[in-house]
């Protein structure tokens, strides 16, 4: 299977970019309208972009050169920061290594659990009601 990206169009701009192995609509309603990005970069798709659909073919924000958006670069920089974070100590910890070996404790094992868990919904708060100009990060663990 291959990884596929997505940009959600409403009102003529691009409201929510999504990546997935399934098709898009398992994971979102059937009747919202989902262009497949797969293979441009965030300088030629970003939030807040223009959509136009000519004849079947979409185009993004159509202005040369292409510029990040202000609301993506702040999407990105707060996912970046949360997600280095916990990265950065699940990293220094051995507590993948020791669950792998089975000498975790049960108390290790259920923090491992619970911070796949935080990796989960973290990596679908695009997927919340109101989002991006309302997200609820994830606790962690």
């Amino acid at each position: 299977m291959t990884m596929k990206k997505y940009a959600r169009v409403v009102n003529g701009k691009v409201d929510n970019i999504f990546e997935t192995v399934n098709p898009i609509t398992e994971e979102f309603a059937p009747q919202q309208v989902w262009v497949d990005i797969t293979g441009r970069d965030i300088y030629q798709v970003d939030y807040d972009y223009i959509a136009t659909n000519y004849n079947g073919v979409w185009t993004f924000n159509s202005e040369f050169p292409w510029s990040l958006s202000e609301l993506g670069k702040k999407l990105r920089e707060e996912k970046a920061k949360r997600f280095d974070s916990v990265v950065a100590n699940l990293a220094a910890s051995d507590l993948q290594a020791k669950v792998d070996l089975g000498i975790a404790t049960a108390a290790e094992t259920a923090y491992l659990t619970a911070l796949n868990e935080y990796f989960v919904a973290f990596m679908q708060v695009n997927k919340q009601p109101g989002y991006p100009q309302t997200i609820t990060w994830p606790q962690l663990p």
